[in-house]
């Protein structure tokens, strides 16, 4: 379904994986043909996927979750109490990098602690499948601890959204986002400044960025969604992230219209490399979920050196609306303008954050492809191949009024 997957995994066999669907058809029967298709996809794969670079890793279900099964699935009510013990807040900053669980009981915590109020504050939220100390949003946080100015705290609501329980974590997703909500409430009472605060969210982070704005009271100044989360999220505003949710929503695309979200979301939405799927992805055994993964690295790169977008037409279309035919270029993710509006196309046929490829230095090894797959990634755009010269067709000379050709 989703695609941010963690660990590195003994693989089940083909056959466990299509026991797997008929038992998840019997407990979800409101499923569509195409999502459990996409299921099937997922579970098949961890069956022939191998151990390739620490990023791919995101790609396999951890092992110690290799035993679960959908009877093991955490279903959280929403009018359940706060906080909740599967639900916490995790602090990190430049000066003290290390994990600080943020104790709520005490009105003073934020001064008492490494947290600056000068600094932008960060929310980053993994997707399903993910945890505080998982790839790949553990490359997005050592990304602000490296670039320093952040302060970063990391939503871990793990226990709620593990294999293969895709579906309880979307019904957990309003649950906790109340609870994370009561929280930034007491936090805010401690001096964080919300005029410096942005949610980061990956997959099904970004909506839980957006629902999270429902509870507040008052308004986030920014979210990024890294390609939020299309299997099972329904449209309704209070589900999913929109752009009413902050003063500022803008959308990374990468794999739209399959594990990803296809339509607008924010008020700026970039497609990057078409939205769809990224080149450097192609010859990877799931081209869906590493085009889906690697949002990560984009938005991690973007806090050392900017991609300027162009505009482009709406959902991702090379075609410009004539309305928008002057606008400039704008930088995407973490320097994208709060005042940037309408969908940015870019192209760029290299890994991103790849210290190799991009040729930064302050990249990550994490955001590399290995020797194997580097070949799929070209600073070139593919050649289109050359169209087929159609066949000539011979027509018979017109008949004469005798009925003869001559």
């Amino acid at each position: 379904m989703c695609c941010l997957l963690t660990g590195v995994v003994n693989a089940p066999s083909s056959n466990s994986a299509v026991v797997g669907v008929q038992r998840f058809a019997r407990m979800a029967r409101v499923h569509t043909t195409a999502q459990l298709a996409c299921l099937a996809t997922i579970l098949i794969t961890q069956g022939t996927l191998c151990q390739r670079n620490p990023i791919k890793e995101a790609l396999y279900i951890d092992e110690a979750f290799s035993n679960a099964t959908f009877e093991d699935c955490v279903w959280r009510r929403e009018k359940e109490s706060c906080p909740d013990p599967d639900v916490n807040l995790h602090l990190y900053t430049e000066s003290e990098p290390y994990k600080h669980v943020v104790d709520l009981s005490s009105e003073d915590w934020l001064r008492q602690n490494s947290w600056d109020p000068t600094h932008e504050t960060i929310l980053l939220v993994h997707g399903y499948a993910g945890g505080d100390d998982t790839l790949p949003i553990t490359v997005l946080r050592d990304a602000y601890i490296r670039r320093g100015g952040y302060n970063v705290f990391m939503l871990d609501w793990g226990s709620l959204c593990q294999p293969p329980c895709y579906v309880a974590a979307v019904h957990n997703l309003r649950p906790v986002a109340r609870c994370i909500a009561e929280a930034l409430g007491v936090l805010r009472h401690g001096g964080l400044r919300t005029d410096k605060f942005t949610c980061v969210g990956h997959s099904l982070g970004a909506h839980m960025c957006g629902i999270i704005a429902n509870y507040l009271t008052f308004r986030i100044n920014r979210i990024i969604g890294l390609d939020p989360a299309r299997p099972l999220i329904r449209s309704a505003p209070a589900l999913r992230l929109d752009p009413g949710d902050a003063r500022a929503v803008h959308v990374l695309h990468t794999n739209a219209g399959r594990y990803g979200e296809a339509a607008r979301l924010g008020h700026a939405d970039f497609c990057l490399n078409g939205g769809r799927s990224q080149p450097y992805c192609e010859d990877t055994p799931n081209e869906a979920l590493c085009s889906h993964i690697w949002s990560i690295c984009y938005q991690a790169e973007s806090l050392f050196r900017a991609r300027a977008a162009a505009p482009c037409g709406r959902r991702c279309s090379v075609r410009v609306a004539p309305a928008r035919a002057s606008a400039l270029p704008v930088p995407i993710g973490q320097p994208a303008p709060m005042t940037a509006f309408g969908a940015y196309c870019l192209e760029d046929f290299t890994t991103p954050f790849c210290p190799h490829t991009s040729g930064l230095l302050e990249g990550d090894e994490r955001c590399c492809l290995d020797e194997l797959y580097a070949a799929a990634a070209t600073t070139e755009p593919p050649r289109r191949r050359p169209s087929r010269p159609r066949p000539l067709r011979l027509r018979a000379p017109p008949l004469l009024r005798d009925g003869t050709n001559n």
